[in-house]
């Protein structure tokens, strides 16, 4: 294997003898091992050319009541070591090794509980000390030093804007494979620091280390400004992506889901069963509600149970084995569905009868708003546009159309109407429901 190491053609045990005690010969070679390292601490998976481990773990025990980590996220230093460096998830911090020898460090990586002997490169531990040993920065005042400087932020905008808005766009949201900036800035100011300074793990993000702290505190405290995405259209993408992702992102999916039951009515249609609609409701009561029986039962639970949980842990649960949505959304994506989920679902019984499908609304107001808002793209007499006539399918399936209606269609540009009264959306269902398709 070709040595991967920040440090070109420097022959590895010349490199540990030099670094064995705070000799410093190759400042510019040294600051690219750290930052490389830091990436490496962020997610060695990711940054090397080594395997992502499909099994936990052994030295990773999460407390009771601690999120459950995916596998190969218990691999990463910074699951247990954390982004300040100080401990997470139960375990002690590595503060205590900074000014320590990189070759004793690197035995240490070796050695149980780390045990990354066998699946990283010398190269990739030798980075990965260099970053324990000599680059860790102490957050805690840098943080203060973020609190004095926001009031005259507006400073580092222009830097921002040259640096970083080229991939995170102005407002910091642009890039769906992760975050919006803002929101991780305030929630996560450590982890802006660490990855301002060294960069994204795998990715192509510059390592601004070489230009000092000051620079990762000022471009963190601009960021804290920086705009959250709307939580409305969050929540109406969410619902988009739970009737269909797949129609909603165009992606694709030619095995069933390993969680759908294979005795199901739709296993051998792979797009479907990867659907939360399927598994979970129109009526987001699952095996207690509309789909309890008929071709559509899988005997899953619904996510009612779910509604005002914390996203971040609705989005755990999406990455697990159970869903596995990691592996098939952007970031953005499950943030979005995890809003819905927990923000976003309606009490279905509210505005339609369980047993009679008849929309409690009234279909005379509901009239006005129909021809004046939905006729241009479905008919006065809801025969455009619609895959089938819209009065059937109001008549027959209404809570996929009222969840349609609150959150617009994946695959069209049907406004959502979640923002509007809710009795205004139910007394359009009403009407809708009295269309009667021509002979």
């Amino acid at each position: 294997m070709t040595p991967r190491t920040a440090l070109g053609a420097v022959g590895l045990a010349a490199l540990l003898c030099s670094w064995a005690h705070a000799a410093d010969p190759m400042p510019g070679a040294l600051e690219a091992s750290i930052a490389r390292g830091a990436r490496l601490y962020e997610n060695w998976a990711a940054e090397s050319t080594a395997r992502e481990q499909i099994y936990p773990n052994p030295a990773f025990t999460p407390k009771p009541g601690q999120a459950r980590l995916e596998p190969a996220d218990t691999w990463r230093c910074v699951s247990c070591h954390g982004w300040d460096y100080k401990g997470a998830n139960g375990f002690t911090g590595i503060r205590d090794q900074v000014n320590g020898k990189v070759a004793d460090v690197v035995e240490l990586l070796k050695k149980k509980p780390h045990a990354l002997g066998e699946l990283l490169h010398e190269s990739d531990l030798v980075d990965l000390a260099a970053f324990v040993t000599r680059g860790q920065v102490d957050v805690a005042p840098l943080l203060d030093a973020v609190k004095r400087l926001r009031p005259g932020v507006k400073s580092w905008e222009n830097v921002f804007a040259t640096t970083c808005a080229n991939c995170h766009g102005q407002d910091g949201a642009q890039r769906r494979g992760i975050a919006a900036l803002g929101d991780t800035a305030r929630k996560q100011p450590a982890k802006v620091l660490h990855v301002v300074l060294n960069g994204h793990a795998g990715g192509n993000m510059p390592a601004l280390r070489a230009f000092g702290e000051g620079l990762a505190v000022g471009m963190l405290a601009y960021t804290q400004t920086l705009p959250t995405p709307n939580l409305a259209a969050s929540i109406a993408n969410g619902g988009r992506l739970y009737e269909d992702w797949i129609g909603a992102t165009g992606g694709r999916q030619a095995v069933p889901h390993p969680s759908y039951p294979p005795t199901a009515y739709y296993a051998a249609a792979p797009a479907v069963t990867w659907r939360c609609k399927e598994c979970h409701g129109p009526d987001y009561k699952g095996n207690q509600g509309q789909y309890a029986t008929g071709n559509h039962a899988t005997g899953i639970k619904g996510i009612r149970g779910m509604a005002g949980a914390e996203p971040e842990k609705i989005t755990a649960i999406l990455r697990s084995r159970s869903h596995l949505y990691g592996s098939v959304l952007k970031y953005r994506d499950l943030e979005d569905l995890a809003n819905f989920v927990s923000r976003g679902q309606i009490d279905m019984d509210t505005f339609i009868d369980p047993k009679t499908r008849l929309a409690r609304g009234d279909a005379k107001r509901g009239e006005a708003y129909y021809q004046t808002m939905c006729a241009g793209c479905h008919g006065r007499e809801g025969r455009f546009v619609a895959k089938r006539f819209l009065g059937n399918r109001a008549r027959q399936e209404p809570w996929e159309s009222l969840h349609a209606m609150f959150n617009g269609h994946p695959d069209e540009n049907m406004p959502a109407l979640r923002e509007l009264d809710p009795k205004v959306v139910s007394d359009i269902l009403a009407y809708v429901q009295g269309l009667q398709e021509r002979r």
